[in-house]
């Protein structure tokens, strides 16, 4: 019995070892309040990715079969929450800016990644 124990935690930690999660919701942003905000979303993918993102009206955008270099400028209103989820297989580097200024960015390599970030801008 013990060595079934010890056998289905090895399989359990393995699974997890070959999934990389990253979530982060970093509330209201510390920044100067102004009417808009320019929000980048940047994302290199290796292979194929799913990319969900708040667009200019703020409703939730998702593309797929995203790979190499993607980048969507857009501007967002004020008090606005904004969420970004890049789903993918392989090597993945994502960031998001606000007004040209990091908020985030992350990079997984070798393994199947999930990063989601949401903030609301002042």
């Amino acid at each position: 019995m013990h060595r079934y124990i010890v056998y289905i935690l090895s399989i359990a930690f393995l699974s997890a070892c070959s999934y990389g999660t990253y979530e982060m919701n970093k509330g209201r942003l510390n920044i100067a309040a102004k009417a808009s905000y320019k929000v980048t979303y940047k994302v290199l993918a290796s292979s194929s990715a799913t990319v969900t993102f708040t667009d200019e009206s703020g409703n939730q955008k998702t593309l797929e079969n995203i790979s190499g270099e993607w980048e969507k400028s857009i501007e967002i209103k004020s008090g606005q929450k904004v969420q970004f989820t890049v789903d993918s297989k392989d090597k993945q580097q994502a960031s998001v800016l606000v007004d040209q200024k990091p908020v985030s960015d992350i990079e997984k390599t070798n393994k199947t990644a999930h990063y989601s970030l949401s903030f609301v801008l002042p």
